[in-house]
């Protein structure tokens, strides 16, 4: 079942030496595509690892943000980097993950390659955030969209 977690409660499950990972991505409205924004933090105040993507073309919000889980665990797994907690701020992606969701779409095979993922971290659970608490990785999928504008 998927969490919300308010500030109080990140601030509670974070300790400055907790790593945790945090996902966002977000849409262009000028042309079709997608940034993808990932950090690895100690806490929440130091970062470890961060990380930007560029995608061209652009599907549904809830796509990008599969894509976006999805690139934050291979960022992981490449960097030998082990989340204690792994944050999304978007609770339909989190419910699809953490239930037995399943069609037979490209999402839902990303979905299923994501759950493979996470069985490398059986002890990092996937919670929701709210936007606010997940602003560096939002900022890095927006910057990955405005470099690529300004290309």
């Amino acid at each position: 079942m998927a969490h919300n977690h308010s500030s109080a409660d990140l601030d509670h499950l974070l300790l400055p030496s907790t790593p945790a990972l945090f996902v966002d991505a977000a849409l262009s409205t000028n042309a079709p595509a997608t940034g993808i924004g990932m950090v690895f933090m100690q806490g929440l105040s130091h970062i470890q690892k961060s990380a930007r993507i560029f995608k061209p073309g652009a599907s549904s919000p809830i796509f990008a943000e599969t894509q976006a889980l999805h690139e934050g665990l291979q960022l992981c797994i490449t960097s030998n980097l082990t989340p204690r907690f792994i944050f999304s701020d978007c609770l339909n992606l989190v419910s699809k993950v953490n239930g037995n969701w399943h069609d037979y779409s490209s999402m839902s095979t990303l979905i299923q390659q994501i759950r493979t993922f996470l069985s490398r971290f059986p002890e990092a659970p996937l919670l929701h955030v709210s936007r606010q608490r997940n602003g560096n990785a939002h900022s890095l999928a927006k910057l990955a969209l405005r470099l690529r504008d300004e290309d």
